[in-house]
This record gives C-alpha cells, sequence and structure tokens, in this order.
C-alpha cells in the first residue's frame, strides 16, 4: 500500500489526546521557523534570508513526527482509496487546525514575554509588524490564490518526505519547496498564526484582519493540498494501469 495512504488510515485512528498534542507541536515548529525567518531578515536588513531558515520549521514537523494542517491535507489519497471516510478526514484537519493555532500563539506569548522584538536595536520589532500589515493588507483573492499555490509546494514536500526512508533525504525534501514558496511570497495559514498575531501584538490586535487572511488562506491551502493529493492518487493509479497493461 502506498505510505501516503497508510499514513491518511493512522492519522485517521488517532483519539483527540495525541492528536492535539501532535498539533501543537507543530503549531509551535513551524512559528520557530517563522520567528527565526524574521531574526535573519532582521539582521541581514533582507526580506530573502528568512527564504533558507523558515523551512528549519517542517523539517522540525516531519523528522518528529508532528502534525500539520497543511500536509494532512494528503489524507484525501486515503479518502480516494476508500480507506478512510470524508468525516474522518475533516475530523482530523478540524482537530490539527486547532492544536497548530494553539502551539503557534504559544510562541507568540513567549517571544513577546521575551522581549524579543527588541533585538538588533528594535529592527526585528520592526520586520514582524512590517510582515504581519502586508499580510493583512492582501486581498481575500490574493490570499486564496497564494494559499492554493503555497500548499501544492507543501504536501509535494511532505509527499516526498513520507516516501524517503532516510532523515538527511525528509530534511531536504521538506528544504527546497518549502524554501521556494516563501521566496515566492505564497500563504501557508499556519505559519500566519504566527506572523499575524505576532505584529499584531506590538502594534495592536484587530481579529477582523486576522481573519480577513486566515479564512481565504485556509481554503486556498485546503483546495492546493487536497487538489494536489488527489492528483497524485490518479496519477498513482494512471501508472499503475499503464504498467498492467504493458
Amino acid at each position: 500500500m502506498d505510505p501516503v495512504i497508510t499514513a491518511g488510515i493512522t492519522k485517521a485512528k488517532y483519539s483527540l489526546h495525541p492528536i492535539m498534542i501532535k498539533a501543537f507541536m507543530s503549531g509551535m515548529f513551524i512559528a520557530f521557523g517563522a520567528l527565526g525567518s524574521q531574526v535573519i531578515n532582521a539582521a541581514t536588513g533582507t526580506s530573502y534570508m528568512g527564504a533558507f531558515i523558515f523551512p528549519v520549521g517542517l523539517i522540525l514537523v516531519i523528522c518528529t513526527g508532528s502534525e500539520l494542517f497543511t500536509g494532512d491535507c494528503l489524507m484525501a489519497m486515503a479518502v480516494a482509496d476508500k480507506k478512510i471516510s470524508l468525516m474522518d478526514m475533516i475530523r482530523t484537519l478540524l482537530f490539527v487546525y486547532i492544536g497548530n493555532f494553539i502551539g503557534s500563539l504559544f510562541i507568540v506569548f513567549m517571544a513577546y514575554a521575551g522581549n524579543m522584538a527588541e533585538m538588533y536595536d528594535g529592527k526585528l520589532g520592526e520586520t514582524i509588524m512590517k510582515t504581519a500589515a502586508a499580510k493583512c493588507a492582501l486581498s481575500p483573492g490574493i490570499s486564496f490564490v497564494k494559499g492554493i499555490l503555497c500548499n501544492i509546494l507543501v504536501c509535494a514536500a511532505v509527499l516526498v518526505a513520507i516516501k524517503t526512508g532516510e532523515t538527511v533525504g525528509k530534511m531536504l525534501a521538506a528544504f527546497f519547496p518549502v524554501m521556494l514558496f516563501v521566496l515566492c511570497g505564497f500563504e501557508h495559514s499556519i505559519a500566519n498564526m504566527y506572523f499575524i498575531p505576532m505584529g499584531q501584538v506590538l502594534g495592536g490586535f484587530d481579529m477582523g484582519l486576522l481573519l480577513n487572511n486566515l479564512i481565504p488562506v485556509t481554503l486556498g491551502n485546503t483546495v492546493g493540498g487536497v487538489g494536489f493529493a488527489l492528483g497524485m492518487y490518479y496519477c498513482s493509479h494512471l501508472d499503475e494501469g499503464l504498467r498492467s497493461n504493458s
């Protein structure tokens, strides 16, 4: 059986307790990667260096076996193969999303309590607020499209990592696609659970602006991830059909 489908079956069987713990950890890891990317951007004065640090978050998620909403959209392959139900996938994604949010907010709280915004003579705080403002200024349509493009790359990274046995291979599989989506300015809902609240903690919280970004980005991530998963499922069965007819 395809290891991605096997992984989807395993995720669907989790009870609430392990789902929330694994999702909380993933939220933290992605937020750590996001914070690290802002630190190096502030230190170097460029917005490009962060693309080489942000992938650390997904590398930690994959190598620790944590649960990330965007990557878990690959469960659609198990649904298409009729190994789990659609409701199984929706339930898992919902709880993982909530756990990811809590984990991200934990890092927001700790970074604020640690006064990290004052690093590099306050340049880190300026970078944090500029990032949040830029994301909140995106229209819902643009956020949705950038969310789709982002999760195609994230799910491609997770799929390759699942099928790779060696730890180094998993790290490389996570690094390059994520670096690419950061360089392209695509939108990742779980990362934005850190980016926007962190900026708003420093500059004034606005739930409307947060939701104006998170809702379309989350929908875009879901469409991109599920669409990619179904496309890969179709391609795998097409390949099997070609091999059987040869």
